[in-house]
């Protein structure tokens, strides 16, 4: 038996599982900086909402009404309370954007929620009106805070608007009312 060539072959297999190894540590080095960096991302989003929800208080769900029967009669203070709970809004879609950039959720995740969610919180003259202020204020700035594939998915969605938020919020109301409801 030729000791030269085994020893040979050993040292060649040994340096092949030494490589092998570095690429499965710098494999996992990667997962886990991506895994820091989506915690980071979390972590920045759920501060900036818990910020504006303070702002929110008791009073969210009577301003929040107010701002869809009556936009034009909100106080200074029920304006803030109104930019916290849409700001809370933006922030969610920015963060779900943001996951499908880093690849952990699909592309169509974030512009499906935009589909679905826009018409809740902008189809009412008070969201829409917002959403004109807010956008026109950062139209090609190129804001990190608000990416403009995002931008241009809520623009698309606000052009297509149907049911506006009281009609989607009352639809179960005039529902149970019809005679052809079954109580």
């Amino acid at each position: 038996m030729d000791f030269g060539k085994l020893n040979n072959w050993l040292q060649v297999s040994a340096n092949i599982g030494i490589v092998l190894g570095l690429v499965l540590v710098g494999v996992q080095l990667k997962q886990n900086s991506d895994l820091v960096k989506i915690q980071l991302l979390y972590e920045e989003s759920r501060r900036t909402v818990d910020l504006e929800l303070q702002v929110v208080g008791e009073r969210g769900a009577e301003v929040w009404a107010k701002s869809i029967e009556e936009p034009e009669n909100l106080t200074l203070e029920e304006v803030r309370i109104m930019e916290a709970l849409i700001w809370s809004f933006i922030e969610t879609q920015r963060g779900t954007y943001r996951l499908a950039q880093l690849g952990l959720i699909e592309e169509q995740d974030w512009k499906s929620r935009v589909e679905a969610e826009v018409s809740f919180w902008f189809g009412n003259g008070y969201g829409a009106a917002w959403w004109r202020n807010y956008a026109v204020g950062n139209k090609g700035t190129g804001n990190p805070a608000m990416p403009q594939a995002l931008t241009d998915a809520i623009d698309a969605r606000m052009k297509t608007l149907g049911r506006s938020t009281r009609e989607y919020i009352m639809g179960p109301q005039e529902f149970l009312s019809s005679p052809q409801s079954d109580q």
